[in-house]
């Protein structure tokens, strides 16, 4: 229990800490609905995500673990699906330029924000994890 509880409030931080540096994701700004989310969330976590794990092992096997983020972005989608006050939607990046290097605007599909919200909420959770454990 008390690891469950661990979990769902990094997993909470990790979901403000990621919304309030990706502009693809949006979040509940009420403290309890936040918590509520990371509950929601680890469930999910604990709960379907080793079942996606077992019907992707054949592509996971085939790729050679190529796809294990696969498992991460459908736990993502769940939730999206399940918490209406956590959305993630496609948008646009700033123009950057320095030093005659210059990059255009470029526009995020939601489906590639979805990828990169995934990835940054497993590192944000994995650095929390291993930073706030107790030996």
């Amino acid at each position: 229990m008390k690891d469950f509880l661990r979990q769902s409030l990094i997993n909470s931080f990790s979901l403000y800490l990621v919304s309030s540096i990706f502009p693809g994701l949006t979040v509940p700004r009420m403290v309890f609905s936040l918590i509520w989310a990371g509950i929601i969330f680890t469930l999910i976590n604990r709960l379907v995500k080793p079942i996606i794990k077992l019907f992707l092992l054949p592509i996971n096997l085939m790729t050679l673990g190529l796809f294990g983020w696969l498992a991460n972005v459908l736990v993502l989608l769940i939730a999206t699906r399940l918490i209406d006050t956590l959305t993630v939607a496609g948008f646009t990046s700033l123009a950057f330029s320095y030093s005659g290097f210059s990059v255009p605007p470029i526009t995020f599909s939601p489906l590639i924000a979805l990828i990169i919200t995934s990835f940054l909420l497993s590192l944000t959770f994995n650095l929390l994890d291993r930073l706030l454990v107790e030996d």
